[in-house]
């Protein structure tokens, strides 16, 4: 009889946010003859690899805390979803890539529910802990602006200008 491992959603968002830094450093290499784009991927990357790490430690911080509680909305089942989402995407191997289609991808990962659950996961540890974890990382809504940004600088198509307005 195998029995399911209980769900850390620190841990497990942690890992989501590993597997978008990898979706983005996948766009850094595929862009390596475009030094802007190479480095604005490559710097989105690690903002993610940030955001894991940022998950990790807040564990360890609240690792004793009895009046811990998860909103019940961070589920294993939302993290299974958005695993599959990036991993769906990290399996198809991609040889090349557009910038239209990289910039489209990223909007989806950015435009799911990984930033709203990375907030609520910093606030398991009470304000103080958020305020200072947020403080140590990239923001995800100044991920987003720069994102918004490279956006408007690097891509022609009305529709993904169009949708980074509502983001």
């Amino acid at each position: 009889m195998a029995f399911e491992t209980p769900f850390d959603p620190l841990e497990g968002f942690a890992e989501i946010e590993r597997l978008v830094s990898k979706v983005y450093f996948r766009f850094s290499h595929l862009f390596l003859h475009h030094p802007e784009l190479r480095d604005f991927w490559w710097q989105m990357a690690m903002d993610e690899e940030q955001h894991a790490s940022i998950l990790l430690a807040c564990k360890e911080m609240i690792e004793n805390y009895t009046d811990e509680a998860v909103d019940p909305s961070i589920s294993r089942e939302k993290a299974d979803q958005l695993k599959a989402q990036i991993t769906a995407y990290l399996s198809k191997g991609t040889p090349s890539i557009t910038i239209e289609e990289a910039f489209k991808t990223a909007l989806e990962i950015e435009t799911s529910e990984i930033d709203t659950i990375y907030s609520k996961l910093l606030q398991l540890g009470g304000p103080k802990i958020a305020k200072t974890m947020e403080n140590l990382g990239v923001p995800a809504s100044v991920q987003r602006q720069k994102l918004k940004s490279a956006l408007r600088r690097f891509c022609k198509d009305p529709e993904l200008l169009a949708a980074a307005q509502q983001f």
